[in-house]
């Protein structure tokens, strides 16, 4: 029996997870009266697609600094794989130094406390001693894991305090109470030196440090909307690159509520085949030639506390819905330059349009038509006053899934843009810029909106 177009969104619906497309949600298909450029995305009240049709791709710089090309957007982008390649490769020899640090100084502790057992004295010297032992641990531990978080402050707070008791007591000979004050000192800093405690204070899974913060567009401190965007955003990581996976997002309270109400998710963020999916649907994107690195991310709604057992979800990563970024790196923006043309001469584009789901409320109709003083670019692909704008592009895919003809290619509509050595793209589906709106909502406070 042949499927309908509708038929095929409905099945498409269900592999939203797996290629990270979109699915029924947020699709309109709006009858476009004769002679109609363009649908309209379903932002006009009346309903009647905007009397414009999309611009023209403005000039291509020709000269000049490429890198200066969307610098904001190449800034942020950097923060963001520099810190996700971090942990990918640095992170377990910066977390196994701590512990050493850590251990090295308890150690320090322990001998100092069985000579004065053995001696039934304690001396100043040998309170300097392991007031130096946890000064060096805390500073080796920050070589370590600075920036990336702050262990110093850990270490000190399990030292100081004991040897400002060891001061008082030492110079009056007073061993019992030394000896008791040295046995919680090794105990505290034994209690943070364990791979529990480092799972947990130095967290990779799920990451919750800066690189968190710095997937999510920067809002000031005492922004309210802070706490909500954090607290209500779940982003898987790869670092396909490093064969890397992860989470980010805020922990669950596991000791302050019932674990089952405490969300299940199963399988590795982004895993193999769900990269291979979304490969084949960005079809000529993704430029190995030359690449360093190269990330998938995908924003999601991190799934909340459960009333009841039954209440909290239980699914795997791909049944999250979320929303993907391909980030390719190149060793610069000249290269990356090269790789973003060879890609879009084996497709097509139609202008330029920043993702920016604020700019749309505020009368973009997202598909790179400007109804009210808009932001699409005349310069390289960076708009004046307000985010990049992205390339429109579009390709046929090997399989359609319109249809489902074997015998007819699908076409796949979205988002591409370089940012300095970053070649950027999101949104692909096989619903056409037009056709769909409210896609990018997850992406709202990503950084790739915000730049």
């Amino acid at each position: 029996m042949e499927r309908t177009r509708r038929t095929l969104l409905g099945v498409g619906a269900a592999i939203v997870g797996t290629a990270g497309c979109l699915g029924v949600e947020g699709v309109e298909y709006p009858d476009a009266p004769a002679g109609a450029d363009a649908p309209g995305d379903g932002n006009d009240p009346d309903g009647d697609p905007p009397e414009d049709g999309p611009p023209d791709d403005p000039p291509e710089q020709t000269d000049g600094d490429l890198s200066a090309a969307n610098a904001a957007l190449a800034d942020a982008t950097r923060a963001v794989v520099d810190d996700a390649v971090w942990f990918a490769t640095e992170y377990p020899d910066a977390v196994a130094t701590y512990r050493d640090a850590v251990a090295d100084a308890a150690s320090t502790v322990r001998s100092v406390r069985a000579t004065v057992d053995a001696e039934a004295e304690i001396t100043s010297e040998q309170v300097d001693a392991v007031a130096a032992a946890g000064e060096t641990a805390a500073d080796r531990a920050a070589e370590a894991l600075e920036p990336h978080f702050s262990p110093g402050p850990r270490i000190r707070a399990r030292v100081d305090r004991h040897v400002e008791v060891l001061r008082e007591f030492a110079p009056r000979g007073d061993v019992d109470r030394a000896l008791e004050e040295l046995d919680r000192m090794r105990t505290g800093l034994a209690s943070i030196g364990t791979a529990t405690y480092v799972e947990e204070a130095f967290s990779r899974n799920p990451i919750h440090n800066r690189l968190f913060r710095r997937l999510l567009a920067p809002l000031p401190p005492d922004d309210p909307e802070r706490g909500r965007v954090t607290g209500g955003t779940l982003v898987e990581l790869a670092v396909a690159s490093r064969d890397f996976t992860t989470f980010a997002h805020r922990p669950y309270d596991r000791d302050g509520v019932d674990r089952d109400r405490i969300p299940r998710i199963y399988g590795d963020a982004f895993g193999s085949e769900r990269r291979r999916e979304l490969r084949a649907r960005l079809g000529p994107i993704p430029q190995s030639e030359d690449r360093t690195e190269e990330l998938f991310v995908a924003f999601a709604d991190r799934p909340p506390l459960g009333n009841r057992r039954r209440d909290a979800f239980e699914g795997w990563a791909r049944e999250l819905d979320g929303v993907p970024v391909h980030v390719q790196r190149y060793p610069d923006a000249e290269t990356a330059e090269a790789r973003l043309s060879t890609a879009l001469d084996e497709g097509a584009t139609e202008g330029r349009a920043p993702i920016d789901p604020e700019a749309t409320l505020a009368g973009s109709d997202f598909s790179g038509n400007a109804s009210a003083g808009g932001n699409a670019s005349e310069t390289d692909g960076e708009s004046a006053d307000g985010p990049s704008a992205w390339h429109r592009f579009y390709h046929r895919e090997a399989e359609g899934e319109r249809y489902g003809f074997d015998e007819h290619g699908g076409v796949q509509y979205g988002y591409v843009v370089r940012a300095g050595e970053f070649l950027l793209a999101t949104g692909f589906s096989g619903d056409a810029w037009e056709e769909r709106t409210g896609w990018h909502g997850r992406l709202r406070h990503g950084w790739v909106t915000g730049a």
